[in-house]
């Protein structure tokens, strides 16, 4: 009996965990700023303060802007398409018509973006705009 309510709860606390939203670009549109960025060859770690102009927009018109310090320093096209990485029926997200697709997470108002290479470079954003 006691191993029967055991698993029982164990299957309703992995039920109760919040998954990453579905991405979809109508969730993913708007102003997002820098909170942290790490890896690459060299093993930084950098976190960024709220205020500090880092932003990465997504325009419904499948562009996007980067800005540093509020001044403009690229933009251009994004596609989203379905990937296997990090697992089966995931999405993933191309820049300028780029080969290399960058994994990435939702969840509220937070986002996760990374790249699947060995020295590649992954990047959190939280939301603060939806425009």
């Amino acid at each position: 009996m006691k191993k029967c309510i055991l698993v029982i709860a164990a299957v309703i606390a992995l039920s109760a965990c919040k998954k990453a939203e579905q991405v979809t670009p109508g969730n993913l549109y708007g102003k997002w700023e820098l909170r942290r960025k790490a890896g690459s060859i060299a093993g930084f770690d950098s976190t960024f303060k709220a205020g500090t102009g880092r932003i990465l927009q997504f325009k419904t018109d499948s562009t996007y802007v980067q800005y540093s310090k509020n001044k403009m320093i690229s933009q251009g096209v994004f596609h989203i398409r379905p990937s296997d990485n990090p697992t089966p029926g995931s999405k993933a997200i191309f820049f300028d018509n780029s080969s290399y697709e960058n994994y990435f997470f939702l969840r509220g108002t937070n986002l996760r973006i990374g790249i699947n290479i060995n020295d590649g470079v992954e990047t959190d954003y939280v939301k603060i705009s939806d425009h």
